[in-house]
C-alpha cells in the first residue's frame, strides 16, 4: 500500500521533470571542481587507487587486490576503464565515483518512490541529492560510494520481488528475487563495509519469517534461490580471502571495540553507540579526513524529524517497509559500531540509502495533523521540506567548495601543495632540473607528480619523510656535476628546488642552500628554492673516498666543538655523489664511539636511492648529542637496511674516519 500520491497542488510539471531537475543539480554538485578544486589535490588512497587500475591495465586482474590495506576490485575495473579512455590525471579517477553518486540519487528515488510513493521519494531524494556526506563520496576517488548504489538496486530488485500488497507471477518472482542475489553477491565486491549486507538481508529474512509467515510460504522457494544465488556469487571472494588470511590485516588495526566486545567489555561499543546515534543531529564523523570534522549528518532541524521518524519507524515495527528501514540503518552501523574513530561516515556508507527518507515520513506524519486547517495549511510542511532542500544547496556548496578544502589538514592529505607544484611546473617554461620534497619519496610522492603533473621533460628527483614533526635532513640534486654543465653548455646549471610550506628542511641544508644563493620563495602552499653551484664548490673538510663504485663521499663540515652545540644537538653536514643507480635501498650512518663504546649514533636518509642517477649530489645532516667533551671517533658509512650489509671501500673499509676542522 502507498504511503502517498502526488498532491494536485504540486502539479507544477511532471514528476519526473522534477526528478530530471534533482538529477542534474546532483550532477552539478559531485561533478563540478572535483579536478583539484574540491579535492584540493590527490590523497594517497586515491594515488594507490590509481596504481592498482594501471595493473589491471596490464593484465592483472583479481576479485581482491591485497595492495593499499587491501582492496575489493569491483570499483576499480569501473575506474580502469575511465583511466584507458580519459589518461592518467585526478578527473579520470574521480568522475567514476561522481556517475556513482548521481546513479545513487536515481536508485534511492526508485527505492522511496516503491515503498512510499511519489511526494515521499521526490523530497527524500531531493535531500540525498543535496546533502553533504553523499556528495563529499561521490567527489573522491575511492570505491566506498559504489556499495550504496549496488546494494540498492539489489534492494529495488528484492521490493520488486515482495511487491507490498500483491503477488508476482512465479517466474517473474524468481526472476527478480535472483537478480537480487546476483546484486547482493556483487555489493560485496565494492567496499569491505559491504560485510553488512549479508546480515541485513538474513535479519530481514528471519523479520519477514516472523511477521508475514503466510506471504513467505508463498516466496520461500525464491527467497532461497536468491541465498543460493548470493552465495555464488559471492563465493570468489569469499575462497580468495580463506586462502589469504593476511590479506585484510587492515581490520586488526581498527578493530579494537569488537575485540573489547568478545572478551565481554561492552563499553567500546556501548560508546560508539551513542556516537553512532548522535551523528545525525549532534556531532558527526570526528575525521576531516572523511567529513567537515564533527559536523552532523543533518541541521537540528531535520535532525528533529529524523529522530521522529525514527520513533515512527519504531511504532509501525510490524510494517515490513519500515522495519526495512529500521534493520537496514542498524546494520549500515554495524561496521562502525564495532570499530574506533566512530561514528565514521565511510564504514556507515550503506546508510545513505534510507537516512533521508526518515525526516520526510515524519514531515508526511505532520503534513496530515495540517489536513484539518485547509489546503494551504497542507501544503506548509512539504514548502518547509522544499525551503530546507534550498538551504541545503547553500549549506552543502559552502561546505563541500570553502570550508573542507581550505582547512590545513585536508590540505596535506589531499597534497595540495604537490598539487600547486605540478601546476606550476606544466606552466613553466624552463626546462631546469627538479627536485620535489614532499612526505613519502619513496612510495606515493612519485606516482602523486605523475598524475598531477602532465609535462614529462623534466629531470625529476624526490626527497621527505613520512615524520610530521621532524623537518627533512637530507637534500638530493639532480645530475650534479660535470656531465650536467656540458649538456647544459654552462658552467652553474641552476635546480629548482620544492618543499611543501609545512614541510620544513632541517637547519643544516636550509643554510647550505643560503650559501649557495638560493633564497626562498613562498609561494603559497610551496617554497621555492633556485640554486646554481659551481661544479666544484668547496667543503670544510674534502675526504673523497668511494662506496662499491656506487656512491662517492666528498667531504663533511664538523662543528667546532661536539661537546657545546646549539639547542643541544650537533649537527654534521656529508655531501655525497651518485657514481651509479643502485635498486638497493641505502641508509647513511654516523656513529659516535668512544673506544670500542658506541656512545651515539644518527641513522638517516631522506632521499630515496631508488630515484638515484649517476652525476647527482646528496647533502646529509646527521644530528649527534653533544659528546662532554670525551675522546671520540666518529666513523661515516653506508649500508643496506634490509639486510645490514655495509658498503666498503676499496681498501676494504666500512667506514670513514671524521676529523675536525
Amino acid at each position: 500500500m502507498k504511503e502517498d500520491r502526488w498532491p494536485r497542488w504540486a502539479h507544477v510539471g511532471h514528476p519526473l521533470a522534477w526528478l530530471v531537475v534533482i538529477l542534474l543539480l546532483s550532477a552539478v554538485l559531485r561533478i563540478y571542481g572535483i579536478n583539484n578544486f574540491s579535492p584540493p589535490g590527490l590523497e594517497h588512497d586515491e594515488v594507490a587507487n590509481w596504481l592498482i587500475d594501471r595493473a589491471i591495465l596490464q593484465g592483472n586482474l583479481a576479485v581482491y587486490f591485497q595492495e593499499a590495506y587491501g582492496h575489493e576490485a569491483g570499483f576499480h575495473y569501473l575506474q580502469a576503464a575511465f583511466v584507458a579512455l580519459l589518461g592518467d590525471h585526478a578527473l579520470a579517477l574521480r568522475l567514476p565515483a561522481a556517475f556513482a553518486g548521481t546513479l545513487l540519487v536515481a536508485v534511492h528515488y526508485a527505492l522511496a518512490k516503491r515503498l512510499f510513493g511519489v511526494t515521499t521519494a521526490l523530497l527524500s531524494t531531493a535531500l540525498i541529492a543535496v546533502l553533504f556526506w553523499p556528495i563529499f563520496y561521490s567527489r573522491l576517488g575511492l570505491r566506498a560510494i559504489s556499495l550504496p548504489l549496488v546494494a540498492g538496486v539489489s534492494l529495488y530488485t528484492w521490493w520488486k520481488a515482495w511487491p507490498p500488497g500483491k503477488q508476482l507471477p512465479k517466474t517473474e518472482n524468481l526472476l527478480w528475487f535472483g537478480l537480487s542475489g546476483i546484486l547482493a553477491g556483487l555489493s560485496l565486491y565494492t567496499y569491505m563495509a559491504a560485510r553488512a549486507v549479508p546480515i541485513f538481508f538474513a535479519v530481514f529474512t528471519l523479520y519477514l519469517l516472523l511477521f508475514y509467515r503466510e506471504q513467505f510460504k508463498l516466496h520461500w522457494r525464491s527467497v532461497a534461490l536468491f541465498w543460493i544465488v548470493l552465495l555464488l556469487t559471492a563465493l570468489p571472494l569469499v575462497l580468495f580471502l580463506q586462502n589469504h588470511p593476511s590479506a585484510e590485516y587492515r581490520i586488526s588495526e581498527v578493530d579494537a571495540p569488537l575485540r573489547a566486545l568478545l572478551a565481554g567489555d561492552l563499553a567500546p561499543v556501548f560508546s560508539n553507540l551513542l556516537k553512532i546515534g548522535g551523528m545525525f543531529g549532534f556531532a558527526g564523523d570526528p575525521l576531516w579526513r572523511q567529513n567537515v570534522a564533527g559536523r552532523p549528518v543533518f541541521d537540528p532541524l531535520l535532525a528533529l524529524f529524523f529522530y521522529g521518524g525514527l520513533f515512527l519507524a519504531l511504532l509501525r515495527f510490524k510494517d515490513s517497509r519500515y522495519a526495512f528501514l529500521l534493520i537496514w540503518l542498524g546494520a549500515s552501523a554495524l561496521p562502525s559500531l564495532v570499530t574506533v574513530d566512530a561514528p565514521s561516515s565511510i564504514r556507515m556508507i550503506s546508510a545513505l540509502l534510507v537516512i533521508t527518507l526518515f525526516p520526510v515520513l515524519f514531515i508526511n506524519i505532520i503534513a496530515r495533523l495540517f489536513t484539518d486547517l485547509g489546503p494551504l495549511s497542507t501544503k506548509t510542511p512539504y514548502l518547509l521540506g522544499l525551503a530546507l532542500v534550498m538551504a541545503y544547496i547553500w549549506w552543502t556548496g559552502g561546505a563541500i567548495f570553502q570550508t573542507w578544502p581550505q582547512n590545513e589538514e585536508v590540505q596535506f592529505v589531499w597534497q595540495a601543495a604537490l598539487t600547486d607544484i605540478a601546476a606550476y611546473l606544466d606552466e613553466s617554461p624552463g626546462s631546469d632540473p627538479v627536485s620535489i620534497g614532499g612526505w613519502s619519496p619513496a612510495t606515493l610522492d612519485v606516482p602523486t607528480m605523475a598524475l598531477s603533473m602532465r609535462r614529462r621533460d623534466l629531470e625529476t628527483r624526490y626527497f621527505g619523510s613520512d615524520s610530521m614533526t621532524e623537518p627533512v635532513s637530507t637534500l638530493i640534486l639532480p645530475a650534479w656535476g660535470a656531465a650536467l654543465a656540458e649538456a647544459s653548455g654552462a658552467d652553474t646549471p641552476e635546480v629548482r628546488v620544492f618543499r611543501p610550506t609545512i614541510r620544513e628542511l632541517s637547519p643544516g641544508i636550509e643554510a647550505q642552500l643560503w650559501q649557495w644563493g638560493a633564497e626562498p620563495q613562498n609561494l603559497g602552499t610551496f617554497v621555492l628554492y633556485k640554486t646554481a653551484v659551481p661544479t666544484g664548490f668547496q667543503v670544510q673538510t674534502p675526504a673523497p673516498q668511494s662506496f662499491d663504485e656506487q656512491i662517492e663521499l666528498i667531504g663533511y663540515s664538523l662543528p667546532d666543538n661536539l661537546a657545546d652545540c646549539e639547542d643541544g644537538k650537533c649537527s654534521v653536514l656529508s655531501y655525497w655523489r651518485v657514481l651509479a643507480p643502485t635498486d638497493e635501498p641505502r641508509r647513511f650512518y654516523l656513529h659516535a664511539l668512544a673506544g670500542d663504546e658506541l656512545v651515539a649514533q644518527d641513522d638517516a636518509l631522506d632521499a630515496p636511492s631508488l630515484w638515484w642517477q649517476a652525476g647527482d649530489l646528496l647533502v646529509q645532516e646527521h644530528h649527534l648529542p653533544p659528546l662532554d667533551g670525551r675522546n671520540i671517533e666518529l666513523r661515516l658509512g653506508v649500508y643496506d637496511p634490509q639486510t645490514g650489509r655495509r658498503l666498503l671501500t676499496p681498501e676494504g673499509e666500512d667506514h670513514v674516519l671524521l676529523r675536525g676542522p
